[in-house]
């Protein structure tokens, strides 16, 4: 499926009704379609361009995919139109409402911040509905210590991972899932204020509470944590093929073409007219 979606995206992805075509072509997703690729939609796939319209649409698959998740586990759920500084995932329940923001990184990013998971501005999105959830791959959150387990515990966003979302949508008989989305406020009275960086007090709360409301042993969460592991992997070699590829291309390139490919990958023209019209101005 993976493959399917990058073809998909590299055909509309400068199509005006992109994100409608994408849409449309998952609504007969079933459950175990979804199962089977949901750990995968979590890395971004390296060939496509930073900031491209391809990256774009991958981001909107991803809440897609949130939002197909949450409807098979009961929470009647879609993806809100494009606006700015809001939630992108809305759903609801007879007892509660919830908004959501899907994740996805390039395994060739490095330095990743809180900044990057948005913590806060979840919070800030959630206006007048009952929960905020973030959805990222387990492997990129913070492993040790960081503020976005403090911002999570403080203002109640929960923190979920693709692979515990797989766990759910394996497990799911019907289950109320209101505790999960509670885990902030619980921990906000279970443990010290100077705890709360701790991802591992974090974590360990995170799958108890998946584990309880299916009725499972965290025993049961690992098969599906190793998976993601194996995934990863697996995904890795595809990226690192790609750009063993682009080095090969760059090696034949003349040295003509090499600056020119230089020049445009820095943006420089794009800078030069950008001072240009700062420069340009009249009047204040």
């Amino acid at each position: 499926m993976r493959d399917k979606i990058i073809k998909l995206i590299f055909e509309i992805a400068k199509e005006k009704d992109a994100f409608n075509t994408l849409e449309n072509s998952l609504l007969k997703t079933t459950k175990n379609q979804l199962s089977e690729n949901i750990i995968e939609c979590g890395i971004l796939p390296e060939m496509f361009d930073h900031d491209s319209s391809e990256e774009k649409l991958w981001a909107k698959y991803s809440d897609i995919v949130l939002s197909q998740s949450l409807n098979f586990l009961g929470i009647k759920s879609e993806v809100l139109g494009a606006r700015g500084n809001s939630a992108d995932v809305y759903g609801k329940t007879k007892k509660y409402t919830i908004v959501g923001d899907a994740k996805t990184f390039r395994l060739s990013r490095t330095a990743k911040n809180q900044k990057d998971f948005k913590v806060s501005a979840l919070d800030s999105w959630r206006q007048g509905n009952s929960y905020a959830m973030l959805l990222s791959p387990l492997s990129q959150y913070p492993s040790r210590a960081s503020q976005i387990y403090t911002q999570a515990i403080e203002k109640n966003v929960t923190l979920i991972s693709y692979t515990h979302l797989y766990f759910l949508l394996e497990n799911y008989k019907g289950n109320d899932l209101q505790q999960i989305w509670e885990t902030g406020n619980r921990l906000k009275k279970e443990i010290k204020k100077t705890e709360t960086t701790n991802s591992i007090l974090y974590w360990n709360a995170i799958d108890e509470i998946v584990c309880t409301v299916v009725g499972k042993k965290i025993k049961d969460l690992e098969p599906y944590k190793q998976l993601e592991i194996d995934k990863t992997k697996e995904i890795g070699k595809e990226g690192i093929k790609f750009w063993k590829n682009k080095i090969k291309e760059f090696n034949k390139l003349s040295k003509e073409d090499a600056v020119k490919l230089l020049i445009k990958s820095e943006k420089i023209e794009a800078k030069i007219k950008t001072i240009e019209k700062a420069i340009n101005i009249t009047r204040l």
